[in-house]
């Protein structure tokens, strides 16, 4: 039963950082976004659109994994696939934090075949979440690059 609570609280650290990450995907997508409105960005141009974004992230700090992924979505920040399994990845977490351990009957004496097979289950969970950290870390560093060479384009 261990190696199923330290999975289940590894789930739980591994969604916070995909958290983490879509916000600053949203942050760096918003100034981006400026610099397409506009056809010379300014230094106070500029100055606005990294002050709006980091309201807007500052905003969705304190929201829900839900809201966090209705506002990519909104943003258009990442694509509709990547929104789509970050739905499924949302689901399947809300299921492990709020009603695993109230379904799952493991009794006082649990079979050890159905501790396993569980664990397995959870096992290929943490995998997808992990595969989704991973993308949105290159999608970070993309958008990271791409807003340092729009700085660099427009001299500021």
């Amino acid at each position: 039963m261990n190696r199923i609570y330290c999975a289940i609280g590894k789930i739980m650290e591994v969604t916070q950082n995909i958290e983490l990450d879509i916000c600053d995907i949203c942050e760096q997508s918003e100034i981006i976004k400026e610099f397409s409105r506009h056809s010379k960005m300014t230094a106070e141009d500029y100055s606005q659109a990294v002050s709006d974004a980091a309201y807007l992230k500052n905003k969705m700090d304190t929201m829900t994994f839900g809201e966090r992924i209705y506002i990519v979505q909104e943003s258009r920040s990442l694509k509709f696939d990547e929104i789509s399994e970050l739905r499924t990845l949302l689901e399947k977490r809300n299921y492990f934090t709020h009603e695993y351990f109230k379904l799952a009957n493991f009794g006082i004496n649990p079979n050890e075949t159905q501790i396993l097979e569980e664990f397995e289950a959870i096992k290929e969970y943490l995998r997808k979440l992990k595969a989704m950290l991973n993308r949105l870390e290159i999608i970070k560093s993309a958008g990271k690059e791409r807003l340092n060479y729009l700085i660099a384009k427009a001299d500021l």
